[in-house]
């Protein structure tokens, strides 16, 4: 009798924050705003600054881009560096870490720096796992909730819904500026991998 030893199942390794925030050149990502209509990101080409290479990503709002930021992704978390408008650039300092490992839910940090001009504190958690049902389909993600002040008149709050292997799939956040409120809202409708 030949008898066969079965191998244990192998666990599926954890996302990482690369799959979280996936930065492959070519990457579209096309969402649906209350602000804007339709918002296209796009991964663009590499940037240094420093001693650090970054990747551009590409806000384009009917057919013009409005928007540039610099990401990088260690192993500790995803990192913005800069953030380029029509009207001028800014420089993060240090570098904001927008995502952090483990994605766990509980998970907490804060970034305390410098955009342009302004002095800014946030605080992030990893808020809890959910379904995210938007447009471009059913999505099993982690929410981000993160606050705080950004110079000495206003205040922001988002949450931010997150799925391995495709990035953020939801929006919503508020930001106050003195006596005006402002609801951003954004949802995935179709995302295009790039290779």
């Amino acid at each position: 009798m030949l008898v066969l030893a079965a191998s244990p199942p192998v666990a599926a390794a954890a996302p990482t924050l690369a799959d979280y925030f996936p930065l492959t050149p070519g990457t579209v990502w096309t969402y649906m705003t209350n602000t804007s209509g339709e918002v296209r990101a796009q991964i663009g080409s590499t940037m240094r600054l420093g001693d650090a290479e970054c990747r551009m990503i590409e806000m384009i709002v009917s057919g013009a881009v409005t928007q540039r930021e610099c990401y990088r992704v260690t192993a500790d978390g995803v990192y913005a560096y800069q953030r380029s408008y029509a009207t001028g650039t800014l420089v993060l300092e240090p570098p904001q870490r927008m995502l952090a490992a483990p994605v766990t839910v509980g998970k907490t940090w804060q970034w305390a720096g410098r955009v342009g001009e302004h002095e800014v504190v946030m605080d992030y958690t990893w808020a809890r796992r959910e379904t995210a049902a938007v447009p471009a389909g059913r999505f099993s993600a982690m929410q981000l909730y993160f606050e705080g002040n950004v110079g000495p008149q206003a205040r922001i709050q988002s949450w931010r819904w997150f799925a391995p292997g495709v990035g953020m799939v939801k929006e919503d956040s508020t930001l106050v500026q003195g006596p005006q409120s402002v609801r951003i809202y954004a949802e995935l409708v179709r995302m295009t991998r790039g290779r």
